[in-house]
C-alpha cells in the first residue's frame, strides 16, 4: 500500500462521506454491484486485468466501470441510482494521474439532460470547495466548451476529417498517411495534442458535443452525441453521456466496438448478457456520469501527484 499521512486518511475518509451525504440529500440511491465479472466492459481502448483462481477452475475479469451492472438496476424501474467502487485497467501506470486500481463514482439519473446534469456536478463540486478549501466557489467560473468551438480556437480547423488532417499534417502529428488514419485517429491527434493541452490552468471545464463518429452509448440529436467530459485544466476527471437506451442501435455499436478491438489486436469479449437482459426489459431515458474519484481528491486538495493521496498508487 503507498503510505499516506495520517490526515490525509481522515480527508479520505471525510471526501467520501461528504459525497455519499450529498447524494442521499438528493434521494439517491447507493448501489453495489460485483468487481469481478465474468464478461468485461466492451470499451475498445481499455485492458481489463484477467483473474484466475488456482488451477484455473474459475477465471473472470476485474471491472473497468460498473456502468452495464448499474444499467441493470435502472431497468429494474430505480430512477437514482450512485456507486463508489475500485475499478481497474491495465496498462494504466506511470503518470502522476494513473493508477492500476483506483475509486469510481458512478451515477444515474433517469429524466435528466446533459445540460442538467453540468448543473448537477457543478453542485457537486461546489459542495466539496467549500468542505475543504473554506473558500467561495463560483459555479460562473466553470467553463463550457463545445468541441466545435474548442477546435476552432485552439487548432483552428472544424469537426470533418479534411480539416483534421489537415491539421494534423500541418503541425507534423503523425507519420501515417492520412488514408491509414481511421476518423477517430485524426480527431485524437489533434484534440490532445492542440486542444486539451490548452483547456483553462486551473480551472473546471465541461467539454461537449463530441462528433458522432465518438458517440460511444451516447445519443446522436442534431448531428453531435450527447456526451461531455469534465476537465480540471487539461485533467480529464469525468466522463458524462445521455445515455443511448436503443437495444438494437446499442448492439449495433457493441458489433462495431468488437469489430475495433480486432483490429487493434485485442481480445474480443462477448456482450455481457446481463446487459443484454436489461435493453430488453427497457432502460429509461437518463443521464450517467463516471467520475475517478482519487483525480477529484487530489484537485480538491491542490495536489500534483495521485502519490499524495492514493493508497493505490505504484504498486506495479
Amino acid at each position: 500500500m503507498n503510505e499516506l499521512s495520517r490526515e490525509i486518511l481522515i480527508q479520505r475518509s471525510k471526501f467520501l462521506s461528504v459525497i455519499r451525504n450529498f447524494f442521499e440529500e438528493r434521494g439517491y440511491l447507493e448501489t453495489d454491484t460485483p468487481c469481478l465479472k465474468s464478461v468485461p466492459s466492451m470499451e475498445p481502448y481499455l485492458d481489463p486485468f484477467l483473474v484466475r483462481s488456482p488451477g484455473d477452475r474459475e477465471r473472470g475479469y476485474l471491472i473497468t466501470s460498473p456502468e452495464y451492472s448499474l444499467k441493470e438496476i435502472l431497468s429494474k424501474g430505480l430512477e437514482k441510482i450512485y456507486e463508489i467502487t475500485h475499478t481497474f485497467r491495465s496498462g494504466e501506470e506511470g503518470s502522476p494521474y494513473h493508477s492500476a486500481e483506483f475509486l469510481m463514482l458512478e451515477f444515474y439519473t433517469a429524466g435528466m439532460k446533459l445540460e442538467s446534469l453540468m448543473d448537477f456536478c457543478t453542485e457537486l463540486l461546489e459542495r466539496l470547495f467549500s468542505k475543504f478549501r473554506n473558500s467561495d466557489f463560483d459555479p460562473g467560473r466553470v467553463k463550457r466548451w463545445s468541441v466545435r468551438d474548442a477546435l476552432a480556437k485552439f487548432a483552428g480547423c472544424g469537426i470533418s476529417k479534411e480539416e483534421l488532417d489537415r491539421v494534423v499534417s500541418e503541425k507534423k502529428l503523425s507519420a501515417i498517411p492520412a488514408e491509414q488514419r481511421t476518423y477517430e485517429d485524426s480527431f485524437f491527434l489533434v484534440f490532445l495534442n492542440l486542444v486539451e493541452v490548452n483547456l483553462p490552468e486551473k480551472e473546471f471545464t465541461f467539454v461537449y458535443g463530441y462528433p458522432p463518429e465518438l458517440a460511444a452509448l451516447s445519443r446522436i440529436r442534431d448531428g453531435a452525441a450527447r456526451r461531455f467530459e469534465l476537465y480540471y485544466g487539461n485533467l480529464e476527471l469525468g466522463n458524462a453521456f445521455e445515455e443511448l437506451t436503443d437495444p438494437e442501435e446499442q448492439l449495433s455499436r457493441f458489433a462495431a466496438e468488437q469489430e475495433l478491438r480486432k483490429r487493434l489486436g485485442k481480445e474480443v469479449f462477448p456482450v455481457d448478457g446481463g446487459l443484454k437482459r436489461a435493453l430488453r426489459e427497457g432502460i429509461p431515458d437518463c443521464c450517467g456520469i463516471s467520475i475517478g474519484l482519487d483525480r477529484l481528491f487530489l484537485t480538491i486538495l491542490g495536489g500534483v501527484s495521485l502519490r499524495e493521496i492514493s493508497p493505490y498508487y505504484g504498486r506495479f
